[in-house]
């Protein structure tokens, strides 16, 4: 009987064990997880081993975290060892499913070779689907390739803050040597042509902002998540604010786009959110920002961007917590606010913060117009702090359902489509 086809159990979605060290994707698919969560029904039991450790299926499990699950469907191929469990991942994930990207079948193939695990070229080639051929080409100059993927590390590692520390100690290697290789990074000295392009906005299809009004037909998201921005407007503000390398903080992180954008411009960045989603926790930090901020290198922020709850219409939609923002009465939500934008204005030394907020209409008592934008400015009130601009960010009136607009008509009030984003300059003075 094929493995694939053998008769499944159903175990308890929180007992099934990732190991990180044993998953053979270079790269998660956040998007993925979300198309499988809407059709969980649909899905083919993961696998695990006796201990109840995935082999295959993480965006498949983790679609069933994301929708708070308590079961999934899964078979049991009891394996002997983690190099075992390693390589029946790699075979499942090259043979069904989404297949692995070439540049994680290089890497896996690399990490079986280079370990002395025995394996011949024959047989890599056999786990990965691959030719004879591919592999050979794959373990062309086996050291430099072992280096190739080091550095990679140490850039990731980099590009989210980690400090030099924990970097050698990620990658076994002295500070002395993390130094050279973040000098090597900084001066694009092993950046491609469309690296550095990216970098410096100078790609055809970037447009830069000339008017303090950003106007967007449809979000280019690839993540969707309750709230979620145009991801372009971080990316006019990555523009206009920063410089390649300089550090992104944004302690609403939401579905990730800060993630997504400042990679692609090549942009260090902190993101943090209170709850963070499960498709993406490996990459999001938790922390709630209306309690603590973090230790990081201050010195290179230069652009701070807050993308919170607009208050009432997030309620209960994060949690049912009180310490929620979205949950908080008014007076509550906009000092809390003013204390985060003050307490990062004492932080941040240099750059900007932006703020993106909706005023509450619709959801509000008596669908009062509540400004959330004005109120804030006015609770911040420091003197560190001068504002820079006040960009309009217009939502489109699909966004307004039919019992909206027959209350708007009924009532001759204008519902609310607009979002403001204020931005702050820090005062080096």
């Amino acid at each position: 009987m094929n493995d694939l086809t053998k008769e499944y159990i159903e175990v308890k979605v929180d007992d099934v064990v990732f190991r990180d060290d044993s998953y053979p994707r270079i790269k998660k698919k956040p998007a993925l997880v979300q198309r499988y969560a809407q059709n969980l029904e649909m899905l083919p039991p993961i696998e695990i081993n006796q201990r109840s450790e995935l082999i295959d299926g993480w965006h498949r499990w983790t679609a069933h975290r994301s929708k708070k699950v308590e079961l999934i469907k899964a078979f049991v191929t009891p394996t002997k060892s983690d190099l075992e469990l390693f390589a029946l991942a790699i075979k499942r994930n090259s043979k069904h499913g989404v297949q692995l990207d070439k540049a994680s079948k290089k890497a896996d193939a690399i990490r079986l070779y280079a370990a002395g695990t025995g394996y011949s070229k024959e047989e890599i080639a056999d786990l990965l689907s691959v030719t004879s051929r591919s592999v050979t080409g794959y373990l062309t100059n086996i050291d430099r390739q072992i280096r190739e993927a080091r550095r990679q590390k140490i850039y990731d590692m980099w590009l989210t803050c980690h400090i030099q520390q924990e970097i050698g100690e990620a990658v076994g290697l002295s500070r002395q040597a993390i130094t050279e290789e973040i000098a090597t990074f900084a001066s694009f000295g092993s950046a491609s042509e469309t690296g550095k392009s990216l970098a410096f906005f100078q790609d055809a299809q970037f447009k830069p902002p000339l008017y303090n009004v950003w106007a967007f037909a449809k979000k280019s998201n690839e993540i969707a998540h309750f709230g979620n921005s145009e991801q372009r407007i971080l990316e006019n503000l990555l523009y206009l604010y920063t410089e390649p390398f300089d550090i992104v903080f944004d302690p609403f992180a939401g579905g990730g786009a800060t993630i997504d954008v400042c990679r692609k411009r090549s942009r260090r960045y902190w993101v943090s959110d209170r709850k963070p989603i499960v498709e993406r926790e490996d990459e999001i930090r938790q922390m709630d920002v209306v309690q603590e901020l973090p230790s990081l290198g201050w010195s290179d922020v230069t652009l701070t961007y807050l993308d919170p709850p607009y208050w009432r219409q997030a309620q209960g939609k994060y949690s049912d917590d009180v310490e929620d923002l979205a949950n908080m009465p008014l007076g509550d939500f906009t000092k809390a606010m003013a204390s985060i934008i003050k307490a990062i204005a004492k932080k941040q030394k240099r750059g900007v913060i932006a703020m993106l907020m909706q005023p509450t209409q619709w959801k509000a008592e008596d669908r009062q117009f509540t400004d959330h934008i004005t109120d804030i400015i006015r609770a911040v009130n420091a003197k560190k702090l001068i504002l820079e601009n006040r960009v309009s960010c217009p939502y489109s009136t699909q966004q307004c359902l039919p019992q909206m607009v027959d209350w708007a008509k009924e009532h001759k009030k204008l519902l609310v489509i607009s979002r403001e984003l204020v931005i702050w300059r820090i005062n080096e003075a």
